[in-house]
């Protein structure tokens, strides 16, 4: 008998508490499990007693990446690649729609060498990581962010021009198709009050339909002065929902995994 419940493996000390409860509240509404768990320093895993062998599974929380990778079995509730979510990707993938269009991937030395030549530059790493924030930086700058993380010199990072952001978006994208999008923040400060244009919209739809780096992610896009551009793509696994429809968004991947696990 096919299941008809998803498990979802939900990390429980998260920021925003009250979002981690409207996820539960959402999923159980809808018939489907929810475990949580309080995931510390280290990339241990608490047992979960209660989680079935032959049923689906999604991990829920930014702690699980990329612990989860090294986990058979919640390793197919992750929907993440570290070799796909990358910027040079992105850029490969959507081309000129990229914000930053104009950037490129060096190694850190060579960016801070450039950075000798000019004022300042947007530099961000070049896979999904935290070794450090992407930002507008000057020579000194970068090395105190990379010094203090101690980020290889052979680290490959995105070096583009700065540009000033109005505002940004948040697009849920599964199976190519939006499900779900929210304002999350505006002139640099967190906000999720402000509609999301059409064109932010359009421009979402039309990019995922082109190329995805998986079947569920979340896709960022901005607007400066003068247009729309993507900034990233993000794990859908360890993205805050902000003000979008929790309950539409979780439909939406409760009936891809478990579409996926009948197939499988």
């Amino acid at each position: 008998m096919q299941p008809t419940s998803v498990h979802w493996v939900i990390q429980e000390n998260q920021v925003d508490p009250l979002e981690v409860r409207a996820i539960v509240q959402a999923l159980e509404i809808n018939g489907h499990e929810a475990h949580l768990l309080a995931l510390t320093k280290g990339r241990e895993i608490p047992s979960i007693p209660d989680l079935p062998d032959d049923v689906p599974v999604v991990c829920q929380g930014p702690a699980f990446v990329p612990r989860v990778l090294t986990y058979p079995r919640l390793r197919p509730g992750l929907f993440f690649d570290p070799d796909v979510f990358r910027w040079s990707s992105y850029r490969k993938g959507w081309k000129q729609t990229m914000l930053s269009s104009d950037g490129r991937v060096v190694n850190l030395s060579t960016a801070r060498a450039l950075l000798r030549e000019q004022e300042s530059a947007f530099i961000r790493p070049d896979f999904d990581s935290k070794a450090f924030d992407g930002g507008v930086y000057n020579a000194v700058g970068l090395a105190a962010a990379t010094q203090r993380a101690q980020v290889s010199d052979a680290t490959p990072v995105v070096v583009a021009s700065p540009v000033k952001i109005e505002a940004e978006w948040r697009f849920f994208i599964v199976d190519r198709e939006v499900v779900g999008c929210s304002e999350y923040r505006r002139w640099g400060r967190i906000s999720t009050e402000g509609s999301v244009p059409r064109l932010a919209m359009n421009l979402a739809a039309e990019s995922a339909s082109i190329w995805s780096p998986a079947d569920i992610y979340c896709l960022d896009l901005a607007a400066t002065a003068d247009r729309f551009g993507i900034v990233e793509a993000n794990c859908f696994n360890a993205s805050r929902f902000y003000a979008a429809d929790i309950d539409r968004v979780l439909q939406a991947v409760n009936a891809h995994v478990l579409a996926d696990f009948q197939r499988n």
